[in-house]
């Protein structure tokens, strides 16, 4: 019956995102095993991603972060398949037209998945678990930088192979293949920059120029200062003394939830992200990643000194990478 049918690919489907949160849950377990937690788990209609405080350094701990997930799957089809097995399922004997999601088939189904699911994410490419297999490889013999760059041009180059194909064949592996090439430039570009900026300090990068508004200045103001200027991130003061920050995304809701008149103390963040001088500027940015914040205090003996700004630390990157060369 077409409603049976229905539903038992509700079912299935149900039981497919519970797979994928087992093998997020495999990937945040291990991470746990070397003291990373795991921010949240995301779902999304490919899959899941856990997201991690940080990804560890040390590449045999990143291997096995990186395959845990892919156990997870192999693990539950090899589980599914001795069940199977002891009910006394012959593939064989089965009907080509009883090959739907039905209660006697329902388990291969599920099988089936976690084994492509395992398959499918030890793809050497990045965002996948193999790709960040395949780094954690390199990186035993080869600085991490040099590591993922080779780990990323291979998933770029079978992200290329992955969208030509899908153009004569399959539109979906045509989006696959997109999500991979921008997820392994993107791994790239960011593993790149954190190495660069190893060696350097918080205060190398510290911007003392930057806009102000008053704590109990109307968001008017802060409108004002938007429109005229670069600046997307403001330092908010009272009594001429630094107590927290305004954004571009925080004075948009702002003006939606009120109006022009609104204080800025009422949207404001008064919790902003304090970091020393001389904390490592590596260590630094990845603070501001993990917690979200587009810029920071830096502080110098408990004394404010100016900002630390994700813009301007990727500007940065780019001038001293260009001193570098020349």
């Amino acid at each position: 019956m077409p409603g049976m049918d229905i539903l038992w690919i509700i079912i299935f489907v149900l039981a497919l995102f519970a797979c994928v949160v087992m093998h997020e849950f495999g990937h945040a377990l291990a991470a746990q095993k070397y003291g990373i937690q795991t921010k949240d788990i995301v779902l999304y209609p490919i899959g899941g991603v856990a997201r991690l405080e940080k990804l560890p350094e040390d590449p045999k701990q990143e291997l096995w972060v990186a395959i845990a997930g892919p156990l997870v799957n192999i693990g539950l089809f090899i589980i599914l398949s001795i069940i199977l097995s002891f009910t006394g399922y012959n593939l064989e004997n089965l009907e080509l037209e009883e090959m739907r999601i039905r209660p006697n088939t329902i388990l291969l189904y599920i099988a089936s998945a976690n084994l492509i699911l395992a398959i499918f994410n030890m793809l050497p490419a990045f965002p996948m678990d193999g790709g960040r297999v395949l780094r954690a490889l390199l990186s035993i013999r080869l600085p991490r930088a040099k590591a993922t760059q080779i780990a990323g041009g291979i998933g770029q180059f079978l992200a290329i192979f992955f969208v030509f194909f899908g153009l004569f064949n399959n539109p979906i592996l045509v989006l696959i293949g997109i999500f991979i090439f921008l997820g392994a430039a993107a791994e790239v570009s960011h593993t790149q920059q954190e190495s660069f900026l190893k060696g350097y300090k918080a205060k190398d990068a510290l911007m003392m120029k930057f806009q102000i508004v008053g704590f109990d200045a109307p968001l008017s103001k802060a409108v004002e200062k938007l429109l005229n200027s670069q600046a997307t991130h403001f330092v908010v003061v009272r009594d001429d003394v630094a107590v927290g920050t305004l954004s571009r995304n925080e004075i948009i809701k702002g003006l939606k939830e009120g109006n022009e008149d609104t204080i800025i103390e009422q949207v404001a963040d008064f919790s902003p992200l304090r970091i020393e001088t001389e904390e490592d500027l590596d260590e630094a940015w990845k603070k501001m990643m993990m917690e979200n914040k587009k810029v920071a205090f830096i502080i110098e003996n408990g004394h404010f000194l100016g900002i630390l700004d994700q813009e301007n630390i990727g500007e940065f990157v780019m001038v001293k990478s260009a001193l570098t060369k020349a």
